[in-house]
């Protein structure tokens, strides 16, 4: 027997991913709660790449051009090595020749508040978590952290490679540290570019480290820095600052001024690394999405586009075959290859990142430089294509 749900589906967590699933379900005539720790949307976070695949979607749900004008398009990225120069550059115009759209840098604040503005009003709940729930039959009956309860007939876990949600299904998770830990940061009123190159991005390889930024504004760069590092290791902001100047001053000191134009307490620390594969992303009507079902390392600019994607193919997938555990089914056989795959290779491109012996290095340059182009728009195909969403 149906049992009436004061919403059809709740999710925890009000990142990207839970904010993209928020809109498309609410634009299938669904009811939606978004409940999210924080007290609201927060500005902490650096810059963040939106790729072709998830500016497809945003298309689909129909705000794509605000998300291009929030940000700034990537025209060039170029793959460097500290010594030798260009090993690949990517002509982003290719890409959106066959998908629409270039690279559209931003800041992650910003984003968040577009996917916000996107929502039904009173829509979300800040301030409160899930701390248990119970499934019988076709509802899940929720207790939050601010002492109320609600049911709902799918619950979404949303909320990031620490799930609180995963966890308490009981869906595992085990956590896999690369090696690196890394630096995030906004550079405000940085003038590094020349006029004809401010849409251009850079990744630039060298012994152990590498840095990689673009402007996300007509004014700011975003930037990252990844190093060798013990995993948990902890820094204070001035240590951090300091690091990061040895770092620069050794490996990339053409690329100084991004530090000089970052204010020491907008640096944020983060280590990277990824989940091993879960045995399986849903338990019942209870199932996750993004970070907390497949988080994966950085190295392909695509963990936030991973649960970009995934929003839209749940939303078709509870559409088609109702709320109930079958969509999760239908969901995760959609999602797993591309997941798995772009999991994988980000992990491996990891690891020949930060070659330090000469000769290696040398090898590994010589082998991306030559490179098919056959194989290389197979992979272009493989990350940019989201046919799979709409299936």
């Amino acid at each position: 027997m149906s049992v009436a749900n004061d919403y059809d589906v709740l999710i925890q967590g009000a990142g990207i991913g839970g904010l993209t699933l928020a809109i498309a379900l609410q634009q299938r005539g669904y009811r939606v709660l978004l409940i999210e720790r924080a007290s609201g949307l927060s500005e902490v976070g650096a810059g963040i790449w939106m790729a072709a695949n998830p500016m497809q979607v945003f298309a689909r749900l129909g705000f794509a051009e605000k998300v291009v004008e929030a940000g700034w398009p990537v025209r060039l990225l170029h793959l460097q090595d500290s010594k030798s120069g260009d090993i690949q550059v990517t002509d982003m115009a290719e890409i959106a020749k066959q998908f629409g759209f270039e690279t559209i840098a931003l800041h992650r604040g910003v984003l968040q508040r577009v996917l916000y503005e996107q929502l039904q009003p009173d829509s979300a709940r800040f301030g409160c978590e899930i701390t248990s729930l119970q499934q019988q039959n076709d509802q899940v009956t929720v207790e939050l952290s601010d002492g109320t309860s609600c049911s709902a007939a799918i619950v979404v876990g949303a909320d990031g490679i620490n799930s609180q949600v995963r966890r308490i299904v009981g869906l595992g998770g085990e956590r896999r540290y690369s090696g690196s830990s890394s630096y995030r940061a906004i550079a405000r009123r940085a003038r590094i570019l020349p006029l004809e190159a401010e849409h251009d991005a850079y990744e630039i390889w060298a012994k152990g480290c590498r840095v990689g930024f673009s402007k996300i504004n007509a004014d700011d760069f975003y930037w990252y820095m990844t190093f060798d590092a013990p995993a948990g290791e902890t820094s204070s902001a001035s240590e951090m600052r300091v690091h990061a100047e040895s770092i620069f001053r050794a490996h990339f000191p053409q690329w100084i001024e991004l530090l000089q134009a970052t204010s020491t307490e907008d640096i944020l620390r983060t280590d990277i690394g990824d989940l091993k594969p879960l045995a399986q992303w849903a338990s019942g009507s209870v199932g996750l999405i993004g970070d907390a079902a497949h988080a994966t390392t950085p190295n392909l600019g695509q963990g936030g586009a991973m649960a970009v994607e995934d929003a839209l193919t749940l939303a078709e997938s509870l559409k088609r075959c109702g709320l109930n555990e079958a969509a999760w089914k239908r969901f995760e056989q959609l999602r797993r290859k591309k997941v798995d795959w772009t999991v994988a290779t980000s992990w491996s491109i990891g690891k020949i990142c930060h070659i330090g012996n000469p000769l290696f290095r040398a090898l590994r340059n010589l082998a991306l430089k030559s490179t098919p182009a056959s194989v290389t728009q197979k992979q272009i195909q493989r990350i940019y294509s989201i046919g799979s969403a709409a299936e």
